[in-house]
């Protein structure tokens, strides 16, 4: 009974004022960081928005860098100041974090290889933030919504987000080099005749001309189209056992290729649809 009368004695005779004071001080940190971090990202962003000597993704690329980037300058000082009170020297606990970051680091590659791998990826300009991209082989590609020092992240065509680490980035096609060139083929069969099959193509590039004349590249230094819709032709023979392979190319803006490639596709099988162009058909072995 004493020990229990004693502890709360003891409790009692503890001067909050310092652990009021440390709460204090550790929560106007908090508010003074975040609101320095928020006026930094707003000039950062009226800066973007003024100048004229970056193209817009490169813009959209550093203000998600600096996004990623200021939080975890603002959780590193947060932590800094909730432990200082507690330590001597704080340049004791910053060697002795060192060294044991160092330790940790030996079990932590995989971080260290998608920091130092992000760090090439956003310095070199491999991709920038809007940019349509394919990683790793995968068949589906889409649009680059964030960009990090670990991750990057991506809006695929079917509307999900991948979030990928940049160590996993193996391999990556990047579409969005200022132009993309549409290329969409077709197979026909062997009792199709080809001559009809050109005309229609042209008709398809006559009206894919009309429509997707917005969408069209130009050149900035001539005034004209770099590429217009045109009949690439039969270049294929023997590609297929079952048919002719007829190609139509256009070259486009990349911000605009999802969207011209797709309608391109939706015109150029309506109109052999309604021609009743003769497709190329596979055999199936059904077995018997």
């Amino acid at each position: 009974m004493n020990i229990f009368s004693d502890s709360i004695q003891h409790f009692i005779a503890i001067d909050f004022s310092d652990v009021r004071t440390y709460f204090v001080s550790l929560t106007l940190t908090i508010i003074f960081t975040y609101l320095l971090i928020v006026i930094f990202r707003k000039i950062m962003q009226q800066l973007f928005k003024r100048t004229t000597l970056l193209e817009e993704k490169k813009k959209e690329t550093i203000e998600s860098v600096v996004k990623n980037t200021s939080r975890y300058i603002f959780a590193i000082i947060i932590l800094i100041a909730a432990i200082k009170p507690f330590v001597g020297d704080l340049k004791e606990v910053i060697v002795a974090g060192g060294i044991i970051a160092a330790v940790i680091g030996f079990g932590a590659q995989k971080l260290i290889n998608d920091l130092i791998s992000g760090v090439f990826i956003i310095f070199e300009g491999t991709i920038k933030r809007g940019d349509f991209i394919n990683v790793n082989g995968e068949l589906e590609g889409g649009t680059v919504e964030e960009l990090g020092f670990r991750i990057v992240k991506i809006r695929l065509i079917n509307g999900k987000l991948l979030t990928i680490s940049n160590g996993e980035i193996r391999k990556m096609v990047n579409g969005s080099v200022e132009k993309r060139r549409i290329f969409e083929s077709l197979i026909v069969s062997f009792n199709q005749d080809p001559g009809i099959v050109r005309v229609l193509l042209q008709e398809v590039c006559d009206e894919l001309n009309t429509k997707q004349l917005a969408y069209l590249k130009m050149d900035n230094s001539t005034g004209e189209y770099v590429e217009i819709y045109k009949v690439y032709g039969l270049h294929s023979l023997d590609t297929s056992p079952f048919g002719y392979k007829f190609s139509i190319v256009a070259t486009v803006n990349d911000t605009d290729y999802l969207v011209a490639s797709l309608e391109a596709k939706e015109v150029l099988a309506q109109k052999l649809y309604a021609h009743k162009v003769k497709m190329a058909e596979q055999l199936i072995n059904k077995g018997y």
